[in-house]
Order: C-alpha cells, then structure tokens, then sequence
C-alpha cells in the first residue's frame, strides 16, 4: 500500500532527524526527503514546529509494540530496522528539555507504553522503571553501535516480568 504525502512527510522526517539531528534538519530537507515537492510539508503541518509535534505522535504510535511483539523484539526493531527511528527520539527528547508542549506529548507517549508494559500484571512504578530500563539500554546500544543481536534485554524484563506473566 503506497503511503499518503502526509505520512511519507512524517516518516522521512523522522528519518532524516535520526540520520543528521537537529542541526542538518530543516522542512526542505524533509521535503527532498520524502520525494514530494516543496511547499507540501507547509499545506500538510502549516509550520516547522507542527511538523516536528506530529512527527513525534507519529514515532510513539510507532514504538508501542505491535500485536504479538515481545519486548525483546520490540527493543530489536528499535536498534535495527528502526534505528534512525529510534535516534530521533533522542533527538526529540533532547529538544523537549527547552519546550513544554514538546515534553508533554513525549510524557504522554511514554505513558501509553508504561500502560502496555503494565498489561503484563505490573504497577505503574515497575512499568515506569522497565521502559526507562529499556530506553537505557537502547540509548547505550546505540552509543556504542551495537547490533540487534549483540543486545539482550532478558535480564531486565526478567528482574520485572516473571515468565509465567508474559
């Protein structure tokens, strides 16, 4: 199924951000991106900053898991296929320190994860500290260029969700 511009707009986005942050970014290079002509990010979001806000609802509806998925499948999609998703989530959080309605929808976004995590019979604290344990993990393995394979989140699902929960 080909996807609507609005949807190649928010994906290319998302890539681009993760492949060169913030500096390199900008709605043309989103544009070039995406493969649509320019002006088509401005009629789709009106502005850079709505560009960037659905950008960021359109990741975290992409890092819930999908049915079926297990967290380590999950974490694995994150660092593989997913890596230049999952470095502009960084990126994002990173510009959320300066920007309230920013840091609001990331909070919310990772609240609908915690709410997943939380399907697993966990309090909200122990769903809370797994998808930070989680995002840790991640967050080092991208540092350090690790592979999908090479990373192994089993102990800290472990520590929160015993096997007869999952």
């Amino acid at each position: 199924m080909e996807k609507s511009t609005r949807e190649a707009l928010l994906d290319a986005g998302l890539e681009l951000l993760g492949r060169v942050g913030f500096r390199g970014w900008s709605m043309r290079g989103v544009e070039d991106e995406a493969g649509v002509p320019h002006g088509s990010a401005r009629h789709h979001f009106t502005n850079q900053r709505g560009l960037v806000l659905e950008m960021v609802r359109h990741l975290l509806d992409g890092d819930l898991p999908a049915p079926g998925e297990t967290p380590q499948q999950q974490v694995a999609r994150w660092l593989g296929s997913e890596a230049g998703r999952t470095r502009a989530r960084y990126e994002l959080i990173v510009a959320s320190f300066h920007d309230a309605e920013l840091a609001a929808v990331m909070v919310h976004g990772r609240e609908r994860l915690v709410a997943v995590l939380r399907a697993h019979g966990l309090s909200h604290a122990d769903a809370a500290l797994l998808a930070t344990a989680l995002d840790g993990m991640v967050l080092d393995a991208l540092l350090r260029r690790l592979r999908p394979e090479a990373v192994d989140p089993q102990r800290i699902i472990d520590r929160f969700i015993p096997p007869a929960k999952r």
